[in-house]
């Protein structure tokens, strides 16, 4: 004859198992979902902001943080905005977006357009300083390699008005990650392109 008390030992010892298996499977799922997120944040592009918009921003977010700073968006993938600058020129900026399903690039653009007077920037202006840490963690993140790995990225020793990498050419750093740098005092262009699973 079957003891009801031994059996319901047993179902509750089965039911606690059950429950801690349950629970640590879980646990581990959560644990490896977190590895593989931050395994795609560790690489120093992935934080850089350009114009406050980074390579993991989400994109339902990007047009209020853009409109913030005074952007325009003119359609899905372009914002713009326009500010005086000397002799009856004007700063012209540009944001490019491209997302698809496997990759995102982001591109900052800023030049003068118009005025009459076409001569060229004193040699004494710098990169403007709304974009220097901008263009520095972009030039570090590429640039803080062995000597062998900055001659062959061509990375031209920064200067308080120009910061340049691979001639202003896109560059493919890895497998995953593209960039383009050529900052100075009168322009600046700088894209950041991230390709392969999110």
């Amino acid at each position: 004859m079957n003891n009801p008390c031994v059996q319901n030992s047993r179902c509750a010892y089965w039911r606690t198992c059950a429950g801690i298996w349950g629970f640590s499977a879980i646990l581990l799922m959560a644990i490896q979902g977190l590895a593989v997120a931050m395994g795609s944040q560790k690489h120093p592009l992935t934080a850089i902001e350009i114009a406050g918009v980074s390579l993991t921003t989400p994109a339902e977010k990007i047009p209020d943080i853009l409109q913030a700073q005074g952007y325009t968006q003119v359609n899905s993938s372009l914002y713009t905005k326009s500010e005086p600058a000397p002799n009856g020129r004007s700063t012209v900026y540009r944001v490019e977006i491209d997302d698809t399903a496997t990759s995102r690039e982001l591109g900052y653009f800023r030049s003068l357009t118009g005025g009459r007077n076409k001569s060229p920037s004193s040699r004494d202006a710098t990169i403007p300083d709304s974009e220097i840490m901008m263009v520095r963690q972009l030039y570090d993140a590429v640039c803080n390699v062995s000597e062998d790995l900055q001659s062959e990225r061509k990375c031209e020793p920064p200067q308080p008005a120009s910061m340049m990498i691979n001639n202003g050419m896109m560059l493919t750093v890895d497998a995953n990650h593209s960039v383009l740098l050529k900052a100075s005092d009168s322009s600046t262009s700088v894209v950041v392109k991230f390709k392969g699973s999110p």
